[in-house]
Order: C-alpha cells, then sequence, then structure tokens
C-alpha cells in the first residue's frame, strides 16, 4: 500500500468582501491532487466554468449546464487543502484530500464548507490519448466560520458527513459509495479500477425499518444498500455491500458466519465423519450474493470448486437496521452430488456433533 503525504497549502488569501480583488491569473495545473484542486477554484473563481467541469472523470450535476448555474449567485470562492493521502491501486493512485472552501456570494453573503475530495492518477506510462489527474468525487458539508482554519481540516478517512436534516441525492450517494469501495479495497479488489471507469456500477436498494421501541406511527428509518463486485473467478464473484446511515455515512456491512469443525472418513473428501459449529465469525466479504427486495434478505453460495458439489450458503435478514443470520447450510462432501446440510434455521443452530 502506498501512502503519499502533501504540506499544506493555502490556495488564496484571505480577504475581505468587500476589498477590490485582484483578477486572477490562469491556472491549469494537475501535476499534483493540490494544484488540480486549485486550478478547479480557479477556473470557477474566473467562471470558466467549462473548464471547471472538465476536471471530474464523473460531473456532480446531470449536464454542464446544471453544473454552471450552480455558480450563478457566487462571486467568489476561498479554499485551504490540507494533507493528501495516497492508496496504490492497479494502474492508479487515489489521493483523498481534506479542503475547506469559504465562499463569497454576489450579495456578499460567506458560507463555510468542509469535505473531501477524491483524486485519481493513472499510471504516467498511458497509451494515448492521455489521461491527467482527474477529480473522482467529493462531498462537502456546511461547517462554522470559525471552523475555517487549518485545525478545523477533517481527515478524508473520517469526513464528517451531512447533518440529518442534509440530504443527498441518490446520485452523489451513488458516487460517494463508489469513491469509498476505491479507497477502502484497492489492495485486495480487482473491480475497483473498472468501478471508476463506470464498468462496475454498484446496485442498490432504498431500505426502510423501525429501531426496537419505535411506533407505528412514527416516521420510518431510511437506508440505502448497495453491492460492489469486489473479483469474478471461474465460478465465484466475491461482493462487498455498505450500508448508510440516517446521516447518509456509509459502513461496510459484515455478516455473522459459523465457523465449521469438519472431519472425513476418506481422503478425497467425500465421505463425512462429523461436523459442527466450532464458533461464529463475522465477514465483509460474501461469495455469490444476491439481495431480495421482496423479503429485504441477503443470501449467498458459495461454490467450495466448480460443480458446486461443495459448498456453504446463508441468508441474512435486514432487522432494526442492521443483516442477522438466519439460516446456514453446508454441504461438506466432495461426492458429485449437492447433499447440503442446515447448520442454522431461524437464527439457531440445529446441527448437532
Amino acid at each position: 500500500m502506498k501512502r503519499i503525504a502533501f504540506a499544506l497549502i493555502l490556495c488564496v488569501g484571505f480577504m475581505a468582501p468587500n476589498v477590490a480583488r485582484a483578477a486572477d491569473n490562469y491556472l491549469d495545473d494537475r501535476s499534483s491532487p493540490e494544484s488540480l484542486i486549485r486550478s478547479l477554484y480557479n477556473a470557477i473563481n474566473m467562471h470558466q466554468y467549462g473548464r471547471a467541469y472538465g476536471y471530474f472523470a464523473d460531473p456532480p450535476a446531470k449536464d454542464y449546464e446544471t453544473y454552471a448555474k450552480g455558480y450563478a449567485t457566487t462571486a467568489h470562492v476561498d479554499v485551504l487543502l490540507g494533507q493528501a493521502g495516497g492508496d496504490g491501486a492497479a494502474g492508479s493512485i487515489f489521493f483523498n484530500m481534506p479542503i475547506a472552501i469559504r465562499a463569497t456570494g454576489a450579495d456578499g453573503k460567506i458560507s463555510y464548507f468542509a469535505g473531501c475530495y477524491t483524486v485519481r492518477a493513472i499510471n504516467a506510462d498511458q497509451d494515448p490519448p492521455y489521461t491527467p489527474l482527474q477529480i473522482q468525487a467529493h462531498s462537502l458539508k456546511p461547517i462554522k466560520a470559525d471552523d475555517y482554519a487549518t485545525y478545523g481540516l477533517p481527515k478524508c478517512s473520517d469526513v464528517p458527513g451531512p447533518d440529518a436534516s442534509d440530504t443527498l441525492d441518490k446520485d452523489q450517494l451513488i458516487a460517494k459509495a463508489k469513491a469509498q469501495f476505491v479507497s477502502e479495497n484497492s489492495a485486495e479488489c480487482d473491480k475497483t479500477v473498472e468501478t471508476q471507469a463506470g464498468l462496475n456500477e454498484p446496485e442498490s436498494w432504498l431500505l426502510t425499518y423501525r429501531l426496537k421501541g419505535e411506533e407505528a406511527n412514527d416516521k420510518p428509518n431510511q437506508a440505502t444498500l448497495f453491492k460492489f463486485v469486489c473479483s469474478m473467478a471461474a465460478y465465484n464473484e466475491t461482493d462487498i455491500f455498505y450500508l448508510s446511515d440516517t446521516e447518509n455515512a456509509l459502513n461496510r456491512v459484515a455478516f455473522a458466519e459459523p465457523q465449521m469443525d469438519i472431519t472425513y472418513l476418506d481422503t478425497d473428501n467425500a465421505k463425512l465423519k462429523s461436523m459442527k459449529v466450532k464458533g461464529f465469525s463475522a465477514s465483509d466479504l460474501l461469495i455469490n450474493a444476491d439481495f431480495d427486495p421482496k423479503t429485504n434478505t441477503i443470501s449467498n453460495f458459495s461454490k467450495w470448486r466448480g460443480i458446486g458439489d461443495a459448498s456453504s450458503s446463508g441468508t441474512w435478514a435486514f432487522n432494526e437496521g442492521q443483516f442477522v443470520l438466519q439460516t446456514y447450510a453446508v454441504d461438506p462432501t466432495y461426492d458429485e452430488k449437492q447433499n447440503p446440510i442446515d447448520v442454522m434455521r431461524k437464527g439457531i443452530v440445529v446441527l448437532k456433533p
């Protein structure tokens, strides 16, 4: 895992809104994550929104006209940048950049925001057309004026999510999930690069639920479930799930699984001698997983070899905001037959030693 850090940079000097500003000098520099972010806000301050729009790999608006209208009442933006951490992936490095913004409107009103930008650098040894550094995703939330300082910059691994009163639309939440999936799994998943290229789009579902003690007339809670493909082999697909909370923070889902103690009567592992549960563990990877929105249940079927005569499978039901193990079965014998044995039913171990 490659780690890279950069020094704190103050992009634009602090000026009172009633003081005349010198014209911004044109800046289009993609040599580092910091210079790319500075170039973005240089373009915004010069009202060159087409240039700003072009710095994004996945633009933060449905089209250019919508993006440009978003800055119609913005007179100037001052920016603080913090340290950027970089994680290496296959052919790319993803930088997470802490940022704070002071935006001055045309009416003189000042607003403050902070959050994180994710910047992608593709291996420089590319065939044409060459792709320079690009902004992959970003997440900003309002902050207080006193927090617009170096000590107020967030850590990109711990970027504060929107307040419960704030909302992210579906596209924004998907972009945030994609960036987090790439940032957290670039070392173990071969699908992270494809995710950012748009070929490994996550499946997503909106879930509603109630917590224990909440009444039927209480407003139900909402969460969004995301499923990403981590890797694909000849007969198994590895999947990772993320679940949003009420503040739009994304948490990687861990699934409880029984750990089995299996012994055989033969060296081919075709005849079972005994099988018992020796304990439980949690895994954040599922093999060949599916989500059923009708029952709010995740199921999986993990083949131990290609023909599927030996396998394990389980179901996890969404209950009070989390996925709870309900059923589990194991087919431990390599006998060219599918004869699974129930280990758990309705959340209770039924397998006897």
